[in-house]
């Protein structure tokens, strides 16, 4: 997605942002090695992670997010796009895979 919408990143249209739902493991240095595993170009993408795990259920609550322990340590998920508008609120929820309409919704509905 950061190559995809680079021209609407590099203008402040769209930012990026990467949630863990899993602050016990994902601490900043396991999240920025997410990133570049990933292919991070570094401009206009955030990982993030909640500053305390009392804030998670909210969070989890936000992004209608279901995060079920796995019995090897992490989590089953539905891992999901979710596009927030500028005024903060979840406007659509897309399939993980589904990058060409994450990218259409955004340019279609969000960027203007």
């Amino acid at each position: 997605m950061q190559q995809r919408l680079a021209p609407q990143i590099a203008t402040g249209q769209v930012q990026l942002v990467s949630i863990s739902f899993d602050p016990a493991y994902d601490d900043p240095a396991q999240l920025a090695a997410y990133q570049r595993r990933s292919g991070d170009r570094g401009k206009g993408w955030i990982a993030a992670r909640p500053a305390q795990a009392a804030d998670l259920p909210q969070l989890l609550a936000t992004f209608g997010v279901k995060a079920v322990p796995d019995a090897l340590g992490g989590y089953v998920h539905n891992a999901a796009i979710s596009v927030v508008n500028p005024e903060g609120r979840v406007v659509a929820v897309l399939d993980w895979e589904a990058m060409q309409q994450a990218q259409d919704y955004v340019l279609q509905r969000v960027v203007q």
